[in-house]
């Protein structure tokens, strides 16, 4: 009785995991054409199509890299995260030895977007390199609507980011932008900035008693006096 028991048991769990399984793959779409570009979503008119294409072409002739978008209507529930790594699978892209292949994955009703990387590229496309290129370089079109600007772009720059990987000379131009993006470079300017005012008030007191500070300090307040001076003429003349 126990054994049926069990058997009944194992049974269920191996059905609802097959057909888990065979729900997946219902539900990312098969490729259709050039594998570059799968716009199940038709968001993409024939000129961009074409770019795109010529573009992941070159990089697949070049490199054995593959990079192809992807539009789908609806993510049927299913995370975006493991949506793409599905198709990723199942598309197959790249150089299967080398794992190279990336996917831009956008759903149009869920209105979100996932970029997935082979192993063989995430030193270059890590995590914060990922999540830069989609907020200067998807999201500014996204939020105003301009859906295939968004994917075009985002597709470019990852050719850009691949093509320098494998060290190809053909770049395309995109639209960046990247306000509050500067790689801790106005960080490091403030620090360093910091530190020098620092250390002149330091050797001025340890060796000048301040004459720096006290210098400095009176011209302030000389040009203070003036601004103010200057405010106060204008509002009697008003």
């Amino acid at each position: 009785m126990k054994k049926a028991h069990l058997l009944f048991i194992l049974f269920v769990f191996t059905a609802i995991f097959l057909t888990n399984k065979h729900s997946y793959a219902e539900t990312v779409p098969k490729p259709v054409g050039d594998i570059y570009v799968q716009d199940f979503a038709n968001i993409l008119n024939a000129a961009q199509k074409k770019e795109l294409i010529k573009l992941g072409t070159h990089l697949d002739k070049e490199s054995e890299s593959q990079i192809a978008v992807l539009t789908v209507n609806s993510l049927e529930h299913i995370p975006v995260g493991e949506f793409a790594s599905k198709a990723m699978k199942e598309y197959e892209l790249g150089n299967q030895t080398e794992d190279n292949g990336v996917l831009l994955l956008f759903s149009l009703n869920d209105r979100k977007i996932y970029i997935e990387v082979g192993s063989g590229l995430k030193d270059r496309l890590n995590d914060k390199s990922i999540g830069k290129i989609l907020d200067t370089h998807a999201l500014p079109y996204l939020e105003n609507g301009e859906l295939s600007e968004a994917i075009t772009n985002t597709y470019k720059k990852l050719f850009n980011e691949v093509a320098a990987e494998y060290k190809l000379k053909k770049r395309v131009k995109t639209e960046s932008f990247e306000y509050g993006y500067n790689d801790g470079k106005n960080r490091w300017s403030l620090i360093i900035f910091l530190f020098i005012v620092l250390t002149i008030i330091y050797l001025d007191y340890r060796f000048l008693k301040g004459k720096i500070m006290k210098t400095t300090l009176r011209i302030l307040a000389v040009i203070i006096r003036r601004i103010g001076r200057k405010i106060v003429k204008n509002r009697s003349r008003m």
